[in-house]
Order: C-alpha cells, then sequence, then structure tokens
C-alpha cells in the first residue's frame, strides 16, 4: 500500500500541478485538494484558483467552506481560519455573487484558546464576506454590513468601513458619517472611514472631515488631516493651511500637516510647503525638511525643497537638508 502523502509533500505537489500546462488537470486536481483534510492544503487550492482564474471552482469553493464551518471541532480542523479566510478571499476575487453566502459569512465566529482566555479568529472573515456582500451588488449589502462596524473585533469593524466605502455612494455617505460621529476604540477606524468619505462624497465630505482638524481627540485630527492630503481634492487643501495658520497648534500636528499637503501631490502644495520652508521660523523649516523626506521620491516636490532652501540660504536648514537627503 502506497504511502500516505504528507501535507508538505500535498504542498508541492499543487506547485507542480500549476507547472503545468493543462488548464483541465488544474481544476481537477484543485477540485481534489479542497476536498483534502488539511486547512493549509485548502488554503492553497482556495488561492491558486483564485489566481488562475478558476470560476468552475465556485462551486466547490463554496462547499468546502460550509463543510469547514459545520465541522464539529471547526478550531481543530481549520485553526486561525487559515482556511476559511483563503476560501472566502478566492470567492470574492472570483466574483462570486452568492448573496446568501456571504450573508452566513457576516455572523461566523471562531473562538479558539488564548494565554488568558479566547480570541475570535473569524474576524478577517467576516470582513472579507462584507466586501462580498456589497460587490455582489445585494440591495440590501449595507444594511447587512453596518452592524459589522460595531464588531468586537477592530479588524472586522476596518474591513466594514471599506466595505461600505464600496457601496452606494448616497448610501454610503450617511453611515459612514454616523460611523465617524459614533466613535471607534480604534483610531485608524476612524482614519479608514474618514478615507471612504472623502472618496464616495468628495464635495460634500471635505468640511466634514475638516471640522475634526480642531477635535479634542489628537489621533482623529491627525487622520483627519492625513486624509484631507491624500484625497488629491482641491478644496482639501484650505483646511489644512487654516489648521496650520493656528497661533497654538496642538503639539506634533503641524508634522502631520506637511505630510498631508506631501500627499496631496499637487502644485498648489507643493508651492505652499516650498513658502513654509523660505518664510516659516528655522524650528518649522526643520521640520517640514525632517517631515519631508520621506517623499524624496517625488521629483517635482523634491525640487521645490531643494530651490527654496538654496534661495533661503540658511546655513542650519541646508546642513540639516544634506545630512537628512544627502544632497
Amino acid at each position: 500500500m502506497a504511502a500516505r502523502k504528507s501535507v508538505e509533500e500535498k504542498l508541492d505537489a499543487l506547485d507542480e500541478l500549476v507547472a503545468g500546462s493543462d488548464p483541465v488537470e488544474h481544476v481537477a486536481g484543485l477540485a481534489v485538494a479542497l476536498r483534502d483534510k488539511s486547512s493549509r492544503v485548502i488554503a492553497k487550492a482556495a488561492r491558486l484558483a483564485a489566481e488562475r482564474f478558476h470560476y468552475d471552482l465556485v462551486p466547490e469553493l463554496v462547499a468546502t467552506f460550509g463543510r469547514l464551518c459545520l465541522a464539529d471541532k471547526p478550531a481543530k480542523v481549520d485553526p486561525s481560519c487559515v482556511a476559511k479566510n483563503a476560501l472566502a478571499r478566492a470567492l470574492v476575487e472570483l466574483d462570486c455573487a452568492d448573496a446568501a453566502f456571504y450573508l452566513a459569512g457576516l455572523s461566523l465566529r471562531q473562538p479558539e484558546p488564548v494565554w488568558g482566555g479566547t480570541a475570535d479568529t473569524a474576524a478577517d472573515v467576516r470582513s472579507t464576506c462584507a466586501m462580498g456582500l456589497v460587490a455582489s451588488g445585494h440591495r440590501r449589502a449595507l444594511a447587512a454590513v453596518t452592524p459589522l462596524l460595531f464588531d468586537p473585533e477592530a479588524a472586522a469593524r476596518l474591513g466594514a468601513v471599506r466595505a461600505v466605502g464600496c457601496g452606494n455612494p448616497k448610501e454610503a455617505e450617511l453611515v459612514l458619517r454616523a460611523k465617524i460621529l459614533a466613535g471607534d476604540a480604534e483610531p485608524a477606524v476612524v482614519g479608514e472611514a474618514f478615507s471612504a468619505l472623502l472618496s464616495v462624497a468628495p464635495e460634500e465630505s471635505v468640511e466634514f472631515v475638516a471640522q475634526f482638524l480642531d477635535a479634542g481627540h489628537a489621533a482623529h485630527a491627525e487622520l483627519a488631516a492625513l486624509a484631507l492630503g491624500e484625497s488629491h481634492l482641491e478644496a482639501a487643501l484650505e483646511p489644512l493651511k487654516a489648521a496650520w495658520r493656528d497661533p497654538l497648534p496642538r503639539p506634533g500636528l503641524r508634522r502631520v500637516l506637511v505630510r498631508a499637503a506631501a500627499a496631496h501631490r499637487t502644485e498648489a502644495a507643493v508651492d505652499w510647503l516650498t513658502t513654509i520652508l523660505t518664510d516659516a521660523d528655522v524650528r518649522t523649516a526643520a521640520i517640514a525638511i525632517e517631515t519631508l523626506e520621506a517623499f524624496r521620491h517625488d521629483k517635482k516636490l523634491a525640487a521645490g525643497v531643494k530651490d527654496a532652501l538654496v534661495r533661503r540660504a540658511n546655513g542650519e536648514l541646508l546642513a540639516r537638508y544634506a545630512q537628512l537627503w544627502g544632497d
């Protein structure tokens, strides 16, 4: 009797399978792998199915996900949701429009023992299913995803914000505003909501996001600034300038405002930054030089920085520039 293949051998066999040129063999081999007992083998088969655009494997992917969820001990069969994560992502990448599948995935929980208690390892699965449901065009997608904005796990909340940002703009704007006003224990979730809001409703959202530049929450002020800069919206630059003019700015905010202006990547933003370098006090200009070094690959910005410092001809600033920029 032939010896059973180890998990590593099965993984190697999948590499050999996809190295071949027969797509029929690919599908057949991946289908077999999806029925394997090893979550690692299943996960790799799912990733390969998506990479090779094997749309005909969608039913098999859905069936495998269901089998894993119905296992008596799901944490033992698929620890850390390695396979279920890969299966859900593959289905989204393969444009699966099975709303029932995604709706079920939104409520998946998998508690696993950790030091001091348990941890839910299915947060990323819920996040992926939220994106899949919105992409499926389900008419009640945003209503179904909204509860995930208040999930106990930050990863799920973050994924929910991203999913909402891909939904119907009018509905998404309302949901994102509500989430921002409700706040979140994880600042990154609010930051993602700022960015998503500026994307789905750019003209209507600049003023709303800009009000958080003067908020009591320092992290939210910084995230609002970065979201405005990264939006590349023409109207987003003025609130950044207004925050800069504050005679008593929050500690550290000016450094963030410089980063936001650099991320704006417009000629107007570069002009403003060069004005800071030429007109601001030496300490503030030095902060700008230090902050902008991260954007030195931007040729237009780099040229503006150098020209401004040469015109100013301040030895201390030129030395700091040479030290950081190597120019």
